[in-house]
């Protein structure tokens, strides 16, 4: 039959969600970017289905996905052999960490692939970093929070400090404090798309609200950075990267984000694009923009490079930057499930659709290549454990970026 043979058609490529998201698929309820990929995949022919690990049978070597039918226009559910090439989009929960962690045994043993881990702990992402002098340039200082005085040791030095959940999405896990002049505090965060500014008497209280916004998570506090603004609002970036059909790296979009006014974070504003913004809004010339776009790619391959040496290979990742006064660039966070919000809005559609026809063009690419080892599955965000880099190794990473022949910056 015909729909057999586009089933089966190689490589198989499931993409691991969360329940929620495969019963919503179910009800022909799909997020902005499992459509993308579906549409994506008229010009590819993979073989592409979304499951949970609840749809698993570890057994029979099965999986119940859901797949795109183009005819009916509906999503349909149907057993699937297990994927050559495992596209992890989902966090997990304890329950299913054993289902996981002997599905990814079994894929790499058939010499399947596994792309994209899991969402980056900030803090551990952080050590990871500094461990390279080459990358410890880009990192405003960042400390555990442990103990209270640790939030008053770093207010005594910065004034202006970020608190951030380890996991947290959207800005919601962050909050701003700045000291005032009369010795109180000034907190600020961005919640349930609304802005919440408190003034803070004193010491005590500042500790009171701290934990009452966290809830017993755990957090790091982060060095305030003098970050560029635009028209009163704060300005950084996110960078969209991604792996091509080729095994090359490629720059999708670098998004400009406009925060709210007066919000500490710039997630709920407006997006434009890079060459755009610079030129039209911040008055650089032609040749500020080429200078500062040279450099701020260098940064982004750096950054992508290290992370897969350190984490494992990844279908694409989102970096977030910012720059200060003084043209320096500084590493805000990294993200491994982008949901690309920025890039849409800058971008369009367009670039929706070539991220996800990439991300397939690359699950064929890693699929025709031969198998060198199997590698073990990464079953939390904690790094392989890797020898520190000396300066040689330092100095080979950020010297591969002049043998770059190829990479591509999306523009409408």
């Amino acid at each position: 039959m015909r729909i057999q043979q586009k089933i089966y058609a190689r490589p198989v490529m499931g993409v691991l969600l969360n329940s929620e998201s495969v019963s919503n698929l179910k009800k022909q309820i799909a997020k902005p970017w499992v459509q993308w990929l579906a549409e994506g995949n008229k010009e590819v022919n993979n073989t592409l289905y979304f499951f949970s690990l609840k749809d698993v049978n570890l057994q029979s070597k099965k999986i119940n996905g859901y797949y795109w039918h183009q005819s009916n226009k509906r999503w349909l559910c149907q057993e699937f052999t297990l994927p050559d090439v495992l596209y992890l989009r989902s966090g997990l929960g304890k329950r299913y960490a054993q289902t996981f962690k002997r599905l990814c045994t079994i894929v790499t043993q058939n010499k399947g692939k596994l792309i994209t881990h899991y969402t980056f702990n900030k803090w551990r992402l952080y050590e990871v970093l500094r461990q390279d002098p080459h990358m410890k340039r880009y990192l405003p200082a960042t400390r555990e929070v442990k103990q209270p005085d640790d939030i008053k040791e770093m207010l005594q030095d910065y004034k202006v400090v970020y608190l951030k959940s380890h996991i947290g999405r959207k800005g919601e896990q962050v909050l701003r404090v700045e000291v005032l002049p009369d010795g109180g505090y000034q907190c600020s965060y961005f919640r349930d798309e609304q802005l919440t500014v408190k003034t803070i008497s004193d010491y005590q209280a500042l500790l009171y609200d701290v934990n009452a916004f966290f809830k017993g998570k755990n957090y790091l506090i982060q060095q305030g950075i003098q970050l560029l603004k635009y028209d009163n609002r704060l300005i950084d970036m996110r960078a969209e990267l991604q792996h091509n059909g080729e095994g090359g790296l490629d720059i999708v979009g670098v998004s400009v984000r406009c925060g709210q006014p007066g919000s500490p974070i710039t997630t709920h504003g407006d997006a434009f694009q890079f060459e755009d913004f610079f030129v039209n809004k911040m008055g650089y010339s032609k040749e500020q923009v080429v200078a500062f776009r040279a450099r701020v790619h260098t940064f982004l391959f750096d950054v992508y490079e290290y992370l897969e040496n350190n984490y494992g290979k990844y279908a694409e990742i989102g970096i977030d930057f910012a720059t200060d006064p003084n043209n320096r660039i500084w590493f805000i966070e990294a993200n491994s499930r982008s949901t690309k919000v920025s890039l849409n809005k800058a971008y369009g559609n367009a670039a929706l659709y070539r991220n996800s026809k990439t991300i397939l063009e690359y699950a064929k690419y890693l699929y025709g290549r031969p198998q060198h080892g199997v590698k073990q599955p990464v079953i939390n965000d904690i790094p392989r454990k890797r020898a520190l880099p000396t300066q040689a190794t330092t100095s080979l990473l950020h010297q591969r970026h002049s043998q770059r022949s190829r990479f591509n910056m999306l523009r409408q």
